[in-house]
């Protein structure tokens, strides 16, 4: 049998809750994306540094 009072204190809950969950969901997703950006720059500096050794830092 249904509890009419929790369900509607979890109705409420959810409803206070929503909001901080997906902004911290966009959070989460802005930090991937720029940590994915990081890893991808960082593996072509590597990889360009053994087919050109020396290239950057003799500017």
């Amino acid at each position: 049998m249904k509890n009419p009072w929790m369900s509607a204190w979890l109705s409420v809950a959810n409803g206070l809750v929503a909001p901080a969950r997906g902004q911290i969901m966009a959070e989460m997703q802005k930090s991937q994306r720029q940590m994915m950006l990081d890893w991808q720059r960082l593996w072509m500096e590597s990889c360009l540094a053994l087919w050109f050794p020396g290239g950057r830092g003799k500017r």
